[in-house]
């Protein structure tokens, strides 16, 4: 007896499932089958959960939108980095530096440090000394500028 029970109660579980997931597909087939929604009421749903519509023209009008923001955004870098090539040049002095015969390193130095080309003499007749360089000088003429380091003003005036 109690097996019977058993397979009666557990075949009445299986119906009432069975025919409660029948009436739930049966619900989303009708409404699927049935309701149409119109466009006024698919903008409320769409604008109701965050979207935004656009029609095709207003889509073309913000692309075109994006397109010219981006030309210009290029344009402003260009000219911002122009600007900037500007400034940095302004900032550098060029000089035409003509040793002579018979110049000595502190003559060099002081004419450097005179056109600001260097900010002190004795630091680089210092340099040129230490590093040898005052032996190797060349008579001539050399293009320096404020930005080149001891360095590279000892290398371009000994050639």
């Amino acid at each position: 007896m109690a097996f019977s029970l058993g397979v009666i109660v557990t075949t009445l579980i299986i119906t009432v499932v069975y025919f409660n997931e029948a009436e739930g597909e049966q619900e989303v087939a009708n409404v699927e089958a049935n309701e149409h929604v119109s466009i006024e009421e698919a903008h409320e749903l769409l604008e109701e959960e965050g979207h935004i519509i656009m029609s095709q023209s207003d889509m073309d009008q913000f692309e075109q939108l994006e397109e010219d923001y981006k030309d210009l955004k290029e344009q402003l870098d260009d000219y911002e980095a122009q600007e900037q090539l500007t400034d940095d040049q302004s900032d550098h002095k060029i000089y035409t530096l003509e040793i002579e015969s018979g110049m000595s390193t502190h003559n060099i130095a002081s004419v450097l440090e005179e056109e600001s080309i260097i900010d002190d003499s004795d630091e680089l007749v210092n340099y040129l000394t230490e590093n040898e360089y005052s032996r190797a000088i060349q008579v001539g003429t050399y293009v320096v500028t404020s930005e080149m380091s001891h360095q590279q003003i000892a290398i371009t005036i000994t050639n």
